[in-house]
């Protein structure tokens, strides 16, 4: 067992003024909390509304503070950057299935996308780590870039394998991504392959530098949680980049922002 984090999307076609059922939008995504012992613990540390207007995106349960409008943020922003604060995470119970709804257009399909962050998840490894592990050990930056499409199916993950567009990792290799870089607006980004336990590890897909350069060290900074993914180069073949849109075939430039490590870091 091990440290986890989780990318899960939801969509709804023509939410209009809702409230409109969000659904998980692709395979292998699930609103149910992923299971895990009392003694550990999960979560909600972000929530990502991308849609063509501005609307609502709520998720609720009888678990949560109420069933009746639960954990509910409308923004005209898109995608949406800290819809919760980044000191505090909401809580979550072990399976509890989540009910996602939400607002939009009465002509698109709008996307809510929720991150959960597992202290000990079975047959989760991933290698996730704090500011203080890598910051002495920093050799070189190194930005890799990657050129990606999302899926032709709105709402629907592409993986990119990170050496599609460059290959000039060096050989068995730690790097950590501190961030990255969107040149067009996407619902989210994400890093996953084995060193994050098969599981996405991302962000909202905000063209705002400033906001996503740095996105992993921040969030690890002020949750004080592990949270920036470190993979090893020897894993690079199965290392993807993986994005979501809301609208079809969106193609984009993503800049990993990693640093290389000058030793590799245990799990």
């Amino acid at each position: 067992m091990g440290l986890a984090l989780d990318s899960v999307v939801t969509s709804a076609v023509n939410p209009g003024a809702g409230p409109t059922a969000f659904t998980a939008a692709t395979s292998g995504d699930s609103l149910t909390v992923r299971n895990f012992a009392a003694s550990d613990y999960a979560l909600l540390i972000a929530l990502c509304r991308r849609g063509a207007t501005s609307g609502f995106f709520r998720v609720r349960s009888p678990l949560l503070h109420d069933n009746v409008r639960g954990y509910m943020f409308t923004t005209g922003e898109t995608p949406s950057l800290l819809a919760v604060p980044a000191e505090v995470g909401q809580r979550l119970q072990p399976q509890d299935a989540l009910i996602a709804e939400g607002s939009g257009g009465a002509a698109e399909t709008d996307l809510g996308i929720l991150k959960i962050f597992y202290s000990n998840l079975l047959g989760s490894s991933a290698r996730l780590h704090m500011q203080g592990d890598i910051g002495s050990i920093v050799k070189s930056l190194k930005p890799i870039t990657v050129a990606v499409t999302s899926s032709a199916t709105i709402g629907a993950w592409t993986d990119t394998v990170i050496t599609t567009t460059e290959d000039l990792t060096h050989a068995n290799t730690d790097y950590a991504v501190l961030g990255y870089i969107t040149n067009v607006a996407l619902g989210w980004v994400a890093v996953k392959g084995i060193d994050t336990g098969n599981l996405r590890v991302g962000g909202p897909g905000s063209i705002n530098v400033e906001d996503t350069s740095n996105y992993f060290v921040w969030q690890s900074f002020r949750h004080q949680l592990p949270m920036i993914p470190v993979f090893n180069s020897a894993n690079k073949g199965g290392t993807f980049v993986s994005v979501v849109d809301q609208a079809a075939s969106t193609a984009a430039t993503i800049t990993l922002i990693c640093a290389e490590l000058s030793q590799n870091l245990p799990n």
